[in-house]
C-alpha cells in the first residue's frame, strides 16, 4: 500500500473517532479523557497530508485547537461544537483526494491504448516502434526511454505497464547458450509472463525471430515469426493484430 494510500485510510478512521465523540449523543459536551488523544494525531496527520500531497492541500485551513470550557471530577470538558471544524477539514480532504483518482482514472483510460515495447539488445525493436507510432500513428511506451525518478527497475516496469493495454515483445537472439542455443535475453523472457497476467493472454504480441531457442515454458504461445534481421516482414500481420486489439 502507498503511502498516500495509507494517509487517507488514517484520515477516514479518524474523521470516524471524531464523529463518534461529536454525534454520539444530543448532550453538547464531551469529556477530554475521549477527545484529547485525538488532536495531537489530527495535527500530526494533517501535517503528513499537505507535506506527501504537496501543493494538493494547501488552502486546508489552520484549525485551532478545541480548548476546555470546564472541568469535572472525570477530567477537563469541551463543546463538541469546537470537533465539527476538524471533521470538516477530514471530510475535505478525502473529498478532494476521491476527486483526484477520478481524473487519475480518465487519465488511464485516456492512455490505455498505449503500446509497451519490450526488447533486448538488437536494434530492430526501434523499426518496431517506429512503424507503430509514425505508419499507425499510435503511442508507444519504452521502458528506458522513461525516467527512472528513483525507482527499482520492477517498480519502475509495474508503474509504466499501467499506463498500456497491450505489450509488444521483440524477442530476437541476443545471447548463446553453452550447448549452443540461441536465446533472447532474460527480461524479455521474463516480461512475456508478466505482461501476459498484467494484461491478459490475448494482449500480448510476440515478435519471434527464426531459430531463437522458445523455453518449453512458454511453449504453445501464438507469436509472429521473422527471419533474422528483416522484423519489418512482421508488420503486416502485426497491424491485423492491433487493429483488432485497438482499434486503430
Amino acid at each position: 500500500m502507498s503511502t498516500e494510500s495509507i494517509l487517507l485510510a488514517k484520515t477516514a478512521a479518524l474523521k470516524k473517532s471524531f464523529e463518534n465523540i461529536a454525534y454520539k449523543n444530543n448532550n453538547s459536551r464531551c469529556l477530554g479523557t475521549s477527545l484529547e488523544p485525538l488532536l495531537p494525531r489530527y495535527e500530526n496527520l494533517i501535517k503528513q497530508i499537505k507535506s506527501n500531497f504537496e501543493g494538493l492541500y494547501d488552502d486546508l485551513p489552520e484549525i485551532e485547537k478545541p480548548k476546555p470550557i470546564g472541568s469535572s471530577n472525570e477530567g477537563r470538558i469541551y463543546n463538541k461544537h469546537s470537533i465539527e471544524p476538524l471533521v470538516n477539514n477530514l471530510d475535505y480532504a478525502l473529498e478532494v483526494f476521491s476527486n483526484l483518482r477520478i481524473g487519475d482514472k480518465k487519465e488511464e483510460i485516456n492512455k490505455s491504448n498505449r503500446i509497451f515495447l519490450s526488447h533486448g539488445r538488437s536494434e530492430e525493436w526501434r523499426q518496431v516502434q517506429a512503424y507503430i507510432e509514425k505508419d499507425l500513428e499510435h503511442t508507444t511506451l519504452e521502458l528506458a526511454q522513461e525516467a527512472n525518478l528513483g525507482r527499482t527497475i520492477l517498480q519502475k516496469l509495474y508503474e509504466e505497464a499501467k499506463k498500456c493495454s497491450v505489450a509488444v515483445l521483440i524477442m530476437t537472439g541476443d545471447d548463446l547458450t553453452d550447448e549452443g542455443e540461441i536465446r533472447a535475453r532474460e527480461n524479455v523472457l521474463h516480461e512475456i509472463g508478466y505482461f501476459q497476467g498484467f494484461y491478459g493472454l490475448n494482449n500480448v504480441i510476440l515478435l519471434h525471430e527464426n531459430d531463437v531457442n522458445i523455453p518449453s515454458n512458454i511453449h504453445g504461445l501464438v507469436y509472429i515469426p521473422f527471419p533474422k534481421d528483416t522484423i519489418s516482414a512482421t508488420f503486416g500481420a502485426l497491424h491485423r493484430e492491433l487493429k483488432v486489439l485497438l482499434s486503430i
